[in-house]
């Protein structure tokens, strides 16, 4: 594959605009069992992660056999739904790893005034680099002491594949396409998972249109999992979240960080 751009730290994409609209994000959060109207006029940050990734895939950076590690979104302001959001972003960080390379980058989306709304950071693997040994990737324990059970979620095959229709990936809908990959069943996307993270946020926290959530992926959510939220809270206000499997292991966890 030739791509379009000299993969290198510091290599800024070509900014983009889209629009979240009211009935796509109705369709998402109905997906997940999460009201149409959770967050009224305003956008759950979790929707701008495709976008985000068409940033990545119009740079000509393969997505098929890409795994993503980590994905960080630092609320400023909310953006509304229906209204142009602006999208900026750069290479970061390359790191290596045995099926390719590590790749780390930085987004800011604006809204029609120009404002700084939300700030991100993804990481993932990617299939491309010398595929040498990786130097370690952080991930925060998985202990649940001091955890308390927050919520359950049951997911539904037929609503795991609407999910992820966009994206063309049959590893959410085929169980066959599944089985060939490893997988007892199709997996559910990982933006699911931050969903649910975000709508813990909306119920729990003191401020929750201005937050700072760091999310990393562990294992699959498969598409009939029963799915334990488990939280952590510190002076008041939830601390750390694991998402669990039906095999009881965390799915994803989500550290909330202090805003600045």
């Amino acid at each position: 594959m030739k791509l379009k751009i000299d993969l290198k730290v510091g290599l800024e994409f070509s900014p983009q605009t889209f629009i979240i609209s009211s009935d796509d994000q109705k369709a998402k959060l109905e997906c997940c069992d999460i009201e149409s109207n959770a967050y009224g006029s305003f956008v759950d940050v979790a929707m701008l992660g495709l976008p985000t990734l068409q940033v990545l895939i119009d740079s000509g950076i393969p997505i098929l056999g890409a795994v993503h590690l980590s994905q960080r979104f630092q609320q400023l302001h909310p953006l509304r739904l229906d209204e142009t959001i602006r999208v900026s972003g750069k290479i970061i960080g390359i790191k290596p790893h045995p099926r390719g390379s590590i790749l780390c980058c930085e987004f800011k989306y604006e809204n029609e005034e120009d404002k700084i709304c939300v700030k991100a950071t993804r990481s993932g693997i990617i299939p491309l680099g010398d595929k040498k040994p990786s130097n370690g990737i952080f991930r925060p324990k998985e202990d649940l002491d001091g955890f308390v059970k927050i919520c359950q979620k049951t997911l539904e095959p037929s609503k795991v594949a609407a999910f992820s229709k966009e994206a063309g990936n049959l590893i959410h809908s085929d169980p066959q396409v599944a089985q060939k990959h490893g997988f007892r069943a199709p997996i559910a996307a990982g933006l699911m998972g931050v969903h649910f993270y975000r709508e813990i946020i909306a119920k729990y926290m003191d401020n929750p249109e201005c937050f700072d959530m760091e999310i990393w992926f562990r294992r699959p959510m498969f598409w009939d999992d029963t799915l334990l939220l488990w939280a952590n809270t510190k002076n008041g206000n939830i601390h750390a979240m694991h998402l669990l499997g039906s095999d009881t292991k965390p799915t994803s966890n989500c550290l909330i960080h202090s805003v600045n």
